[in-house]
Formats: C-alpha cells, structure tokens, sequence
C-alpha cells in the first residue's frame, strides 16, 4: 500500500508542476524553478553552518537502537554469527573483513536506504581505521550527522521556498509571451515538468533515509524510487 501511496505521490508532483507551468507561462515557468533552485543552494548553506549543533541530541537515540540488544543479535545474524558466544568487538577483531558489512547492516537497520548505506559505512570504516575508533563509534556518529543534516536542510528549504513564493506571489510574476500563446504554454510546461523532476529526486533522497518509517526495502523494491535516486548527480552535493 505505502508503494502505491509513493508512486502515485510523485506522479501527482509531476502532474501539478506541469498543469502549473502551463498555466504560468515560460516566465512564471522559469521564476518557479529558479525559487526552487535558490530555496535549496540558501538551505545548503545555512544547514551548513548550524546542524552539528543538533547531532548531540541525536545520537543518544540512534546509538542506543544501534547498540540495542535485538538490533545487534539481528546484524550478527546477517552477518552469519547467529547464536555465537563471541561478543561483537571478538568478531569484527577476528575478521576485519566484516567491518565494512557490520557498518552497512547498522545503516540498514536504522533505514537507510541500499545506495545510501553503502557510501556512509564505506566513510565509516575508514574513519574507524584512520581514528583508531570503533566501527560502531563511527557508524553511530557518521549516522547522526546525516540524519541531522537532512532534517535540517528539509525544514530550512521548505521554509525558505515558502517565502520566496509568497514574495513572487507579491511581485505578480504573471507574464506571458506576446502573439505566441502555445509556444509560452508549452515551454511553460516544460520548465514545470523540470522542476517537478526535481521535486520528485529530492523527494527520494528523503525517502532513502526514512526506512523506519515507510519499510526499509520500500525505497530500493519500489521502481520509481529507484529511478529517481538513480540521479544521485543532483543530490550529491548535499550529502
């Protein structure tokens, strides 16, 4: 059911920022985007500046369902030591191989999704080896500053992108082309159709942290997520 919500969530975005850009024009179209545009690169920067002063009060929490007991006999069990008398400090001394697979289980567990997982445990590790920490250490911190990060520049962006529209809606941007009525719709549409794209790619970057709340295999067993996490280009910058 929740696939079907998703699914049919982004087509709706993509719809409505269509119909919209065909209703603005290509100049309306092309202030919708920039809004957007700016609305992410002024959240950037100002989660930038302020989210590590929330990781403090996070990670108590996402510490303690990484080190909870059930969690750990789960990721033992995953990583074929299900049952053992070893403690999981033995295991991952005895075989620093499962260092990396330890680390990306743990992501997993707190619902981040497979693409996602795999690039913070491999910045795990080697913050591990470098540091001389421990891999549950480091999943714990590199986890925490994530998850700050991102809902820190969620709540920044979508407030910054409400202001900027409510500005525009002040300005009246409603300009059309002269004499050229079908060619301003249909480029209108088209800057709609970009800026839903991208709507819909931060959307399902979101998503491939919120395991926890929509299924851990939501986001990769879903084809449309997964299609729009594949332009991973656009989000990179972020995170």
């Amino acid at each position: 059911m929740i696939k079907l919500i998703l699914n049919v969530t982004l087509m709706v975005i993509l719809a409505l920022c269509i119909w919209g850009g065909f209703k603005r024009g290509l100049i309306g179209g092309v202030a919708s985007f920039l809004a957007v545009l700016i609305s992410l690169v002024a959240a950037n920067a100002l989660t930038g500046q302020y989210y590590g002063e929330v990781v403090p009060a996070l990670s108590p929490f996402v510490g303690g369902y990484i080190d909870s007991e059930t969690n750990t006999d789960e990721i033992l069990a995953s990583l074929g030591y299900g049952g053992t008398d070893l403690s999981l400090e033995d295991i991952l001394e005895q075989d620093t191989s499962l260092r990396y697979d330890y680390a990306y289980e743990c992501l997993r567990s707190i619902g981040f999704c497979r693409s996602m997982a795999e690039e913070i445990a491999s910045d795990a590790v080697s913050y591990a080896n470098s540091h001389g920490t421990s891999v549950t250490s480091a999943v714990i911190t590199g986890a925490s500053y994530t998850l700050a990060y991102v809902g820190c520049i969620t709540i920044a962006f979508l407030m910054i992108l409400i202001l900027i529209n409510a500005v525009m809606d002040m300005i009246n941007l409603d300009f059309h082309l002269p004499n050229v009525d079908m060619i301003d719709e249909v480029a209108g549409a088209g800057m709609g159709f970009v800026r839903g794209f991208l709507y819909c790619v931060l959307l399902c970057w979101l998503l491939g942290f919120l395991g926890l709340l929509i299924g851990k295999d939501t986001c990769d067993t879903t084809p449309l997520i997964s299609f729009f996490q594949a332009f991973r280009f656009i989000t990179r910058v972020l995170i």
